[in-house]
């Protein structure tokens, strides 16, 4: 099985996640470099996430997505792509890096604030092998019925989704990797909307609605009269909106299905001709039960809480 390359994104936005109210007692790490600061015993942790990646022999080669003066002197088995801006321009240069070292082949994606194992990453890769014709695949894990499983990590923001239309909701955490096709992506789109998710993040939905689409409504716009002066249909911005505003109501309603959450997504950030119906197509979204992989480290209480 060919491992598929994968960069871990570790850079650094210079300020702590916003906790929310179920988070109360917990401080949140006021630290630049979780994967360099944070250490298991006397180990930095991007030093451990590394050595369980060339265990699995599932991903590879690894890159890091982040600033060289912090990440070269740790001597790591990794290539160092020196970027240190926003989470959407480290992951442009990650993107572009990738595009021409490895052409059009997948690429996978890891938070550099999540420790797993070797097992987790080869079960994952199984995972994938499931959905390989797919454009985007990211896991979402399943919350346990005990939140006491998830120990200092049990604060975390929880979705409802429907696995499909009559089934039972199923509470799940969002995860931490993702597996892309580059070229089926909308990746202005992508950059853009995942910095304002990073902003937002543990907000409630409806707060990082109004910013997301406030924030892009006018680019999209642009970019549909630039389509309509070439003759083209301008389509982008009702996709985008439309999909956008679709998910956020039916999570707060609670009934929205996963399959319905793919296809909106594509409609979102894939490509018209890679949203569905053929190779290399379409977004994914698996249930798995890797608890590690939504376990990202945003409080001193979580970075106490850390083990294999």
């Amino acid at each position: 099985m060919e491992r598929i390359p994968i960069t871990i994104m570790a850079g650094s936005d210079h300020a702590p996640g916003h906790l929310p109210e179920s988070s109360s007692g917990l401080h949140s790490l006021s630290t630049f470099y979780k994967g360099v600061e944070v250490t298991v015993g006397d180990r930095p942790l991007i030093a451990l996430l590394i050595e369980e990646i060339e265990k699995s022999g599932s991903f590879g080669p690894v890159t890091i997505a982040g600033p060289a003066a912090i990440y070269k002197p740790l001597g790591l088995n990794a290539k160092i792509l020196d970027t240190n801006g926003s989470i959407g321009t480290n992951l442009k240069a990650a993107m572009d890096d990738h595009r021409k070292s490895q052409g059009s082949a997948p690429i996978a994606l890891l938070a550099y604030d999540v420790l797993l194992n070797a097992d987790d990453f080869d079960e994952l890769r199984r995972s994938y092998e499931k959905d390989e014709s797919c454009a985007v695949w990211v896991p979402f894990v399943r919350k346990p019925e005990n939140s006491e499983e998830l120990g200092a990590f049990g604060w975390k923001p929880t979705y409802r989704l429907l696995p499909a239309k009559g089934e039972v909701p199923v509470n799940i955490l969002p995860g931490h990797l993702a597996i892309l096709q580059p070229e089926a992506m909308r990746l202005p789109i992508l950059y853009e909307l995942l910095n304002l998710a990073y902003q937002t993040r543990n907000h409630p939905v409806a707060t990082r609605k109004k910013v997301m689409v406030r924030s892009v409504i006018g680019k999209l716009l642009l970019n549909d009269l630039r389509t309509l002066a070439s003759l083209r249909v301008p389509r982008l911005t009702v996709s985008v909106i439309a999909n956008g505003l679709k998910i956020a109501e039916r999570l707060r309603k609670g009934d929205l299905t996963i399959p319905e959450l793919e296809d909106a997504i594509g409609g979102i950030f894939l490509h018209h001709d890679h949203e569905a119906g053929r190779s290399g197509s379409g977004v994914r979204h698996p249930i798995v039960d890797i608890l590690r992989l939504a376990e990202d480290i945003d409080t001193r209480e979580e970075a106490a809480d850390l083990n294999l």
